[in-house]
Parts: structure tokens; sequence; C-alpha cells
């Protein structure tokens, strides 16, 4: 799990160091897209941008930012891959983990997802940016981070619950042990009757210590 969180630590690195260059990425996917004569096409899925990357890009800029684009969806899909292989069917990460690979398909329509505050990446775009052609793609990454994180979070704190509920369970059977022998005694000798009301010993709910009852009046002696 401590690899893992450097590896999300690293994957920061890498989307803080693309947030930095977003217009550069814009600018190569509107090149990019008048090239391919699809100017009026959104760019909606992954596949989408690797075309444009391997027909369509004619310089080295645009190459260069679109491959950082690409890789860091690789190291996403890694990530992803080796955060799956830790998690059971039933962990409460699961449904991170099951949105992050649907986002990741290469063929996904992303233009419906949009990344929210505190991300900025869609508010960096003009209104017709955001709304027809670059607020899915430019969300893609940091929606993706956060449900990792959150899936490494829920990992966690799954394993600390479980972690914490085993500690207890020796605690709870010493706990259980002397009184257990404790009830069985007090059961098997009469000490308590039952529902607690009152005394009771072997020889029935009176108390014996004290000499038999006798009426008033003077005894006759023989």
């Amino acid at each position: 799990m401590n690899e893992l969180q450097d590896s999300l630590k690293s994957l920061e690195q890498s989307c803080r160091r693309f947030r930095q260059q977003q217009f550069t990425f814009i600018s190569a996917l509107e090149r990019t897209r008048e090239h391919a004569h699809e100017r009026t096409k959104p760019v909606s899925t992954l596949a989408q941008v690797q075309n444009y990357l391997d027909h369509h890009c004619h310089n080295t800029t645009d190459q260069g930012i679109l491959t950082l684009f690409l890789d860091i969806v690789r190291d996403l899909s890694h990530t992803l891959q080796r955060l799956e292989s830790m998690m059971t069917e039933d962990s409460p990460a699961s449904y991170c983990l099951e949105a992050c690979r649907t986002l990741l398909y290469h063929n996904n329509d992303l233009s419906h997802i949009r990344a929210k505050y505190p991300h900025d990446e869609v508010n960096h775009l003009s209104c017709n940016e955001a709304r027809n052609y670059y607020g899915g793609v430019v969300s893609l990454i940091p929606v993706v981070l956060d449900l990792l994180q959150q899936g490494v979070t829920s990992s966690q704190r799954a394993q600390r619950r479980l972690a914490a509920e085993q500690g207890a369970e020796p605690a709870r059977s010493s706990r259980a042990g002397p009184l257990s022998n404790t009830t069985a005694t007090q059961a098997g000798s009469g000490a308590v009757k039952k529902g607690g009301c009152f005394p009771y010993n072997e020889a029935g709910p009176w108390d014996t210590t004290k000499p038999a009852w006798r009426p008033p009046g003077p005894i006759n002696k023989h």
C-alpha cells in the first residue's frame, strides 16, 4: 500500500505539470483536429487523442504535450491495475475502481464528465470550448486521480477496521472465559435464583442458618 501511495504522489506531480500546460494541450488539439478535418467534433475519447498523435501531429510541441497526456493516462491505468490486484470484489473501493475502469477505456465517451471544485481545468476554457469540445478530455485526469485516491483511502480504512476487530477478538475471548466460569459456578451452586430476586441455596429458597419458627406461649417440657 505504501508503494501505491508513492505512485499516487508521483502521479499528482505529473498532473500538476500537465495542468500548467493546458493551454498548450488545447492548442495542440485545435491544430490536430483541423488537420483531421474534425473541427466540428468534440474530443470525446482517448482513442481520438491517440489518432491525432499518430496521424495528424506535425510539430514536436504538439507531439510532446499529447504524449504527456497519454502517458499520464497510461500511468493511471497501471495504478488502477495494481489497486485492483489488492482488492476483493466486496471491497468498499470497488465502486471507485469500476468507475476508473470505465473512464479509462479507450472508446469511452468522455464528453459528459466535468471536474468539479477544487479543480479548475474547465474554468480555464471558454464557454464554447467547455460546453462543446474539451470539457470532458481536460476533466479526465483529475476525476480519475480523485477516484483512485478515494479507493486507496477506503481500502486503508477497511484494513484498519479489520485489524482493530481482529485485535479486539482475543480480548473479548479472555474476558468471556472468567465470566462464563463464574456464571456456571453460580448456576451450579444455586447461589442466585433465576431472575435474581432473592438468595437461593441448595436446600431451597429459605435461610437455614436461622432456628425454626415456634409459636408464642409456654413450652411444655416433659
